[in-house]
């Protein structure tokens, strides 16, 4: 069955509200370099993987990709874009609140980019005590993070092993391995900021999180990611 709006006419969307499928997952991310291994899409074809293998099991339906979002200090690297943190607020309830007149009840956010952190908060929030609008914002690698640690054994990284994971996972295509060095990499320490930032890929802990290219470990990563986050929303929507 096609869930994802931008495939299904207007009739199609009306029955599908009427037959129940009243959640709509909206995937968020941006476009920013992903060390020179990952496409610049990363943080943005994550989200629609999760959206596309939950959506029937939750009755939710797929809105459009918000593709642009906040990004600093990697705007060095080219093919990288931002928005302001203003305009994604404001693009972000005014989708919702377009969504909303049809029938839509609940709203998931399927975020892939720390830098939208705030302002998806701010949004939902706002729409929440404005309109009573019902949401849930999953940032999918901080709520994966104990099964990162569990199938990799170390934490993942922006353009790390967690990442690497989801593209090699669907787009292996996508992955130039023949490209990677762990040169470009940076660990980002506490107490330290630098713009533009020295790597495009970024770690949190010294040499550990940095890319693997294990197609099979990859497939079991992203299916327990999945997993874990179908389950949750499972059990979520049923109290919001």
């Amino acid at each position: 069955m096609k869930l994802k709006i931008i495939e299904l006419t207007y009739r199609d969307v009306e029955k599908l509200i009427s037959d129940g499928y009243r959640n709509l997952i909206i995937p968020v991310g941006t476009i920013e370099a992903h060390g020179p291994h990952l496409p610049l899409g990363t943080d943005a074809l994550i989200p629609e993987i999760i959206a596309e293998s939950i959506a029937s099991d939750i009755k939710a339906l797929i809105a459009p990709t918000l593709y642009y979002g906040l990004t600093s200090s990697l705007l060095r690297y080219t093919g990288t874009s931002t928005l302001s943190q203003e305009t994604l607020v404001n693009q972000l309830k005014e989708v919702i609140l377009s969504y909303k007149q049809h029938g839509f009840e609940k709203f998931i956010i399927m975020n892939g980019h720390g830098g939208n952190i705030d302002a998806i908060r701010k949004a939902l929030n706002d729409l929440w005590l404005e309109h009573r609008i019902k949401s849930i914002a999953i940032h999918w690698w901080i709520f994966a993070r104990e099964v990162t640690l569990r199938v990799f054994g170390e934490p993942g990284a922006h353009a790390g092993v967690d990442e690497t994971a989801f593209i090699l996972h669907r787009y292996p295509e996508l992955v130039r391995e023949e490209y990677y060095t762990d040169n470009e990499s940076f660990l980002k320490e506490n107490g330290l900021d630098i713009w533009p930032s020295p790597g495009s890929i970024i770690i949190y802990e010294r040499n550990r999180g940095l890319p693997r290219f294990d197609k099979d470990l990859a497939d079991k990563y992203v299916g327990e990611v999945i997993n874990l986050i179908r389950n949750r929303l499972i059990e979520l929507l049923s109290k919001i």
